[in-house]
């Protein structure tokens, strides 16, 4: 039996017949007769389990085996050669399975089973082995399907042996083999798309690798990262985590840290979560998997290029594109340098790498790039065009931005007609070919219904996979959509992709509320409603595209899609009706412009700044005008200039020429036409633009702050909107008359250690302290929250400082009662002290609380604030640095019920945060909307004298977000 190992643990590693076996004629496994086969067989099996494992795969064992054959071919068995030589050809088989030699080894072990037919329940074992290579070797030379019955054939005969075993008669390597066997039975169900039995097979393998060596095992690990994977390919995602996280868990407490299951197991939890919405938790496990990877199985491993390729592959997912492209290059000539010049696995590689290239803006490395990985895959053979089908929009893309157009119409001709070819085409490659085809015609016929059917399909996925992210193949779909919007002047086109793209940042910062939302159960069958809708959509139209292409059924097909599409909107209307909230925090409503047109205010207007793939896009509506652009920067370009903006702020200057540049490119003269008359501007920004301090955009060239800088704040009284849902009055007028007040801040400090921090204005509500008694006092803070609570009256106002201001004092009240609150204190980002994992807000300690209250904790409770002010900092960061804005406190406080919200996009400082603070509220009691209160009160500041007061640092953080 110990010759079975050496296979179990490659069938292992990669998790990695008959229906009954044939009645033996009188024959005895010991009979003496066959002593010489006997010891030929030892001395193959000495050899093949040695632990020098280049000894036990060595020509020399190979001898040994062919010499047992041989010997057992001239030796007869009631007519028939004795099975000893199909036991040999199974080990040989299983020696050329190792080497990567199936075709050698679908020979061998079909060979190896005619021999042992006859003989089959006297060697059991060997015959399920052969079995079991055979259905490999089939799946690998492209027989899915007859692999899938070889190893259907041999779990049915293992079911049946293990059955006539009493359980204490069940060896490790049976168990292991029923494994292997039900591992590869798994792959090759899955591969025909037959995924809910492969969960069953897997589960299967599973069971019998922890029969084989205990739940603690590092070969148990792969089973259930395995089975977790599984799992995720059949919606069953809370399953999926769960064993995702236990293979992680029992590695950590169990497993040399430097087996290659354990680094699998990380690599596996990290996929599983950048797969469902987790990206930035992702990273440390893939970088923990390469890391024990490169120092184990090192750098000349396929093992070590796949884990560069996957966290690349999560980094181009999150558009951190410069990180990305190395981590492709390497992997790709790592790929070439195993698998040779045409390796389908460097191919994808390459183009991933010119993907990345083309939203940096390197458009003819991205070229040369993309060009090279096509010219790989048709060298090599027709079963790897999904690479192809992948590059080509990446390179048409590129092509058409370097003007390049014969040779983009070209490619996207071959495009359009490989997609055709394709059995069981996704529906957005076959609407990105039709939209390609017609953006690249001389013409550029059709563009806007192609560009249409485009979004339509992307929106239909989104409604489908509920993670609330868009993978770079959509957002390239919906770059090259805005660009046939521009091109063409379609409003209602460009409003509807970019509802998308917003809607997918609403459904990220907002992943909490739709989970708890979703939990009501009648809420959760409308959802997979909607889900089912969705994927008949996808079908419909899948089958309208290939209709088109083949000019056969268009009538029908166009009829078929047309329904479901009606009943897919009339779905998420009523879900929206029924259930806005929920609407509201995915994003899903699907606008109308003239909806949206009259629901602006007086001299209201919309700003969509929002980057695809590799452009900026800018939208701009009024009552009476739409329009949509292009930047004529590229969006790497801008992406920068944003940043350069955001690094050179300081409370002494900030970067002039990125001000400017960004207004300049931003507001053109064909967007500022359409917001000529326009005094409030609602502003509807994604990605990098989220944090971007549209207040501080200049629109004049200028070198330093003075009292009379043409900031776009003097022009426009702004808020934020996380997309184009119409905006509830309340969010739009304060009302205060009548609205209960909650004051909570001014903290006691943490004791005696507590140091003053200041600047020369005062101090910061953050900063890059390591422990909280690093933390400024806030000396404004307390008479901050005494003047907001003196424009209430002392009857509707609550307040909470000092020692009172604890979270067992927020908890004790009824928060659903005030229609308005402000914190006053330090706000935190992840890692800003020591120990703190995620955002928060600093009150007081109490002796049972440790004064910290967390996103996690603020998403506990039910606030019913139609406004919320956190005049702390960073309150508008995301939860992690890599996270989204908006996911932080600002996603909890809308998690747990607030309205509209103030917040800061950087760490203020005290003296400025209570004036601005104050004087929105007073403005807003005066009844003035909340963004021109705003407004009038950063005028104010800058105006006031104090020190700095001029410096877009000091005044130009605080935002108004709207729902």
């Amino acid at each position: 039996m110990k010759r079975l190992t050496r296979l179990g643990l490659l069938l292992g590693s990669l998790l990695a017949a008959s229906p009954t076996l044939a009645k033996t004629p009188a024959f005895s496994t010991s009979d003496p007769r066959h002593a010489a086969l006997y010891r030929l067989e030892a001395a193959a099996s000495t050899l093949y389990d040695s632990d020098d494992y280049a000894l036990s795969m060595s020509q020399r064992t190979r001898d040994a085996w062919m010499r047992l054959h041989d010997a057992a071919l001239k030796s007869r068995v009631k007519g028939h050669p004795h099975p000893l030589g199909g036991v040999a050809l199974v080990m040989l088989a299983s020696m050329d399975q190792l080497d990567g030699k199936n075709a050698d080894a679908l020979r061998r072990s079909s060979e190896s089973l005619t021999l042992l037919a006859p003989f089959a329940d006297a060697y059991p074992i060997a015959w399920m082995q052969g079995q079991s290579v055979k259905g490999y070797a089939q799946m690998a030379l492209g027989d899915v399907s007859g692999g899938a019955e070889t190893l259907a054939q041999a779990s049915r005969a293992m079911d049946g042996y293990v059955a006539s075993l009493p359980p204490e008669g069940i060896d490790r390597d049976v168990h292991m083999l029923r494994s292997n066997i039900a591992f590869i039975h798994a792959q090759a169900l899955m591969r025909l798309g037959r995924n809910a039995e492969a969960v069953v097979a897997q589960k299967a393998c599973m069971d019998a690798r922890i029969a084989a060596v205990g739940p603690n095992s590092a070969d148990a690990l792969g089973a259930y990262y395995t089975y977790a994977q599984m799992l995720q390919r059949v919606d069953r995602i809370e399953e999926a985590e769960h064993y995702a996280r236990l293979a992680v868990e029992i590695g950590t407490d169990h497993v040399d840290r430097k087996h290659p299951n354990y680094a699998r197991a990380l690599e596996a939890l990290g996929l599983l979560l950048s797969r469902t919405g987790r990206r930035a938790e992702s990273l440390d496990y893939l970088r923990r998997a390469i890391a024990i990877k490169r120092e184990t199985v090192g750098t000349d491993s396929l093992y070590f290029h796949f884990a560069l390729q996957n966290l690349g592959s999560v980094l181009l997912s999150m558009e951190r594109y410069a990180d990305a492209g190395p981590l492709f290059m390497e992997a790709e000539r790592g790929f070439r340098a195993l698998e040779g010049e045409n390796s389908p696995q460097s191919a994808r590689a390459l183009a991933w790498a010119g993907a990345a290239s083309l939203a940096e803006g390197r458009h003819d490395e991205a070229i040369t790039r993309l060009s090279a990985a096509l010219d790989r895959v048709k060298a090599g053979s027709d079963k790897d065009r999904d690479i192809g089908q992948r590059a080509y929009p990446y390179l048409i893309a590129a092509l058409v931005e370097a003007g390049r157009m014969d040779a983009a119409r070209d490619a996207a001709a071959a495009y359009a007609t490989e997609s055709a070819q394709l059995d069981n085409a996704p529906a957005l490659p076959l609407a990105m070919a039709a939209m390609l085809v017609a953006r690249t015609a001389p013409e550029g016929r059709n563009i806007g219904e192609s560009a249409r059917r485009v979004v339509a399909v992307v929106r239909a996925d989104a409604a489908v996979n509920n993670d609330g992210e868009l993978d770079e193949e959509q957002r390239l779909a919906l770059d090259m959509a805005l660009e046939a919007a521009a091109t063409t002047e379609d409003g209602e086109l460009a409003l509807n992709a970019m509802a998308v793209m917003a809607a997918s940042r609403i459904a990220q910062a907002n992943r909490l509320v739709a989970q708890r939302l979703v939990q009501d159960p009648a809420l959760a069958a409308r959802v997979r409603g909607l889900q089912d809708r969705g994927r008949a959509l996808e079908e419909a139209d899948r089958a309208l595209l290939k209709a088109l292409a083949v000019d056969s059924g268009v009538a029908d097909a166009r009829d078929r899609r047309a329904a479901a599409a009606a009943a897919m909107a009339a779905e998420q209307s009523a879900i929206a009706r029924d259930f806005p909230r929920w609407a509201e925090a995915r994003g899903a409503e699907q606008p109308d412009l003239a909806a949206l047109r009259r629901e602006l205010g007086k001299r209201e207007a919309y700003l969509a700044v929002m980057p695809g793939f590799s452009g900026v896009y800018m939208l701009a509506i009024s009552h009476d005008a739409v329009r949509i652009e292009r930047a004529k920067r590229s969006r790497a370009d801008l992406v920068a200039l944003v940043g350069r903006l955001r690094d050179g702020l300081s409370p002494e200057g900030f970067d002039g020429q990125a001000a400017y540049q960004l207004h300049a490119h931003i507001l053109t003269p064909g967007i500022e036409a359409v917001l000529a008359r326009t005094r409030s501007l609602r502003i509807v920004p994604t990605g990098a633009f989220a944090s971007l301090p549209f207040a501080m955009l200049t629109q004049q060239q200028v070198t330093m702050a003075r009292p009379d800088t043409p900031w776009l704040i003097r022009r426009f009284a702004l808020t934020v909107q996380p997309g184009f849902l119409t905006t509830p009055a309340p969010t739009r007028l304060t009302a205060l008359k009548g609205q209960r007040f909650l004051g909570i801040g001014a903290p006691n400090g943490p004791g005696a250690a507590l140091m003053l921090a200041t600047t020369a204005g005062g101090p910061f509500r953050g900063g890059a302290a390591a422990t909280l008694s690093a933390l400024p006092a806030l000396p404004g803070s307390s008479a901050e929250l005494q003047a907001v609570a003196d424009q209430f009256g002392r009857a509707r106002a609550t307040l909470l400082t000092g020692a009172q201001a604890t979270e067992a004092a927020l908890r004790r009240n009824d928060l659903t009662s005030y229609g308005v609150m402000l914190f006053a204190t330090h706000g935190l980002v992840s890692g800003e002290i020591e120990g703190l994992t995620e955002p928060a807000l600093l009150l007081s300690p109490d002796g049972t609380d440790d004064g910290l209250l967390t996103a996690s904790e603020v998403a506990t409770m039910r606030i019913g604030a139609d406004w919320v002010i956190l005049s702390a900092c960073n309150t508008a960061a995301g939860e992690t640095a890599q996270a989204p804005a908006y996911s932080g406190l600002a996603q909890a406080f809308r998690y747990a019920g607030a309205g509209a919200l103030l917040v800061s996009h950087w760490p203020v400082r005290d003296d400025a945060s209570a004036f601005v603070t104050l004087e929105t509220v007073k403005g807003a009691d005066r009844g003035l909307t909340r963004a021109v209160a705003l407004q009038k009160a950063m005028l104010k500041l800058m105006r006031s004298g104090r020190p700095d007061a001029a410096q877009p640092f000091i005044w130009a953080p605080f935002i108004l977000i709207g729902r």
